[in-house]
């Protein structure tokens, strides 16, 4: 009996790595979102200043780079109505992502959240008719419960990632 043996060869894989191998121009494009992101949060900040209480204006500011375990996400601005998300996608491009409380749109109008996305809108435009950074606003259009994520991020209280601050009303003489 003759028995023909297969020569067995095992597929070579490559391990998966988190790494993206960022060009000048992605580097240019992730500055000029993150650059946009901070407009946006400046908007948000301004905008709630308009409440006396101060509990409407109280946010949370998240720096998801020193927490080693998330790579994706950069960094999150969380108040009552809005959560301004900073990320990037697998490829290395960075996002904008705005989701809004619509119990709050019921309770206060839809005035404070339209001038938060004309500030978006406006920050990620391009003037000249480039690509630019349109395409890292994502709109959530779809109700999302920020209000009770603001709460759970503010009852665990300061750390190392997560800041807690208020919108200083203006004094008025």
């Amino acid at each position: 009996m003759v028995t023909k043996t297969k020569k067995q060869t095992k597929a070579t894989t490559q391990p998966k790595t988190s790494y993206v191998m960022l060009t000048p121009e992605l580097q240019h494009n992730n500055d000029a979102v993150l650059k946009a992101y901070t407009k946006i949060v400046q908007k948000a900040i301004e905008l709630m200043k308009k409440f006396e209480l101060s509990k409407y204006r109280t946010y949370v500011e998240v720096d998801h780079t020193k927490n080693p375990q998330n790579a994706q996400y950069v960094a999150e601005f969380v108040c009552h109505f809005w959560n301004v998300t900073l990320s990037n996608s697998k490829e290395g491009k960075s996002y904008i992502f705005i989701n809004y409380d619509s119990s709050f749109i019921e309770r206060f109008g839809s005035s404070l959240t339209n001038q938060l996305l004309r500030e978006a809108y406006r920050v990620t435009n391009s003037e000249d008719g480039t690509i630019g950074i349109e395409y890292a606003l994502r709109v959530q259009f779809t109700d999302y419960d920020v209000h009770n994520y603001f709460y759970r991020l503010t009852f665990e209280g300061e750390t190392d990632i997560i800041s807690i601050g208020c919108a200083e009303r203006p004094v008025e003489l």
